[in-house]
């Protein structure tokens, strides 16, 4: 279930950055704040997560890729 996200190029960073996840009281992704942002809980598929572990269903993130994504939302989630 993609939760109604867009994900397109043109829309998803509106989808993502300081919107509210519609599964808990976090944000999707909160700039410069990984452990407040949904999306990282997600792809970590820690405790707690509504649903699956994203990607549903697999090849999850490497520790790599998530690293990467943790990074850009430290950095301040840039539309880029």
């Amino acid at each position: 279930m993609n939760a109604g996200l867009d994900l397109r190029a043109a829309t998803g960073f509106a989808s993502l950055v300081n919107t509210p996840s519609s599964q808990t009281a976090l944000l999707r992704v909160a700039p410069g704040d990984p452990e407040a942002s949904y999306l990282i809980h997600k792809v970590d598929g820690r405790a707690g997560i509504v649903g699956s572990r994203m990607p549903q269903g697999g090849p999850f993130l490497s520790t790599e890729q998530i690293a990467v994504i943790r990074s850009w939302i430290t950095a301040g989630a840039a539309n880029n």
